[in-house]
């Protein structure tokens, strides 16, 4: 499914590459936000990629070392809890993300 709307995207617009972008910490207090992207083959789909979050943890440490060696570009940035705390969680977000592609 996640492909499918990736592929529908790429033919009705041309675009050669979807980067998937993700995050993780925006919930706690405490702590800083993580943000990942990545660039997959969208001929080559890996199964059982989903929302992060509605994947195990188990499932999530299988599809990691996969997911590593098949993306054409995955990059990964942290916004430390000072900076949060300076800009505020949505903008530390948006940074991270930025900083990703």
């Amino acid at each position: 499914m996640l492909y499918e709307h990736d592929r529908r995207i790429k033919d009705e617009t041309g675009v050669r590459y979807i980067i998937g972008v993700d995050e993780a910490g925006r919930g706690p207090l405490a702590g800083p936000v993580v943000i990942a992207s990545v660039i997959l083959d969208l001929e080559a789909p890996i199964e059982g990629i989903r929302d992060s979050k509605k994947l195990s943890e188990r499932k999530r440490e299988a599809l990691a070392p996969i997911i590593e060696t098949q993306a054409f570009v995955s990059l990964t940035s942290v916004v430390n809890e000072e900076t949060i705390d300076e800009i505020n969680i949505l903008q530390a977000t948006l940074y991270g993300m930025y900083s990703c592609y």
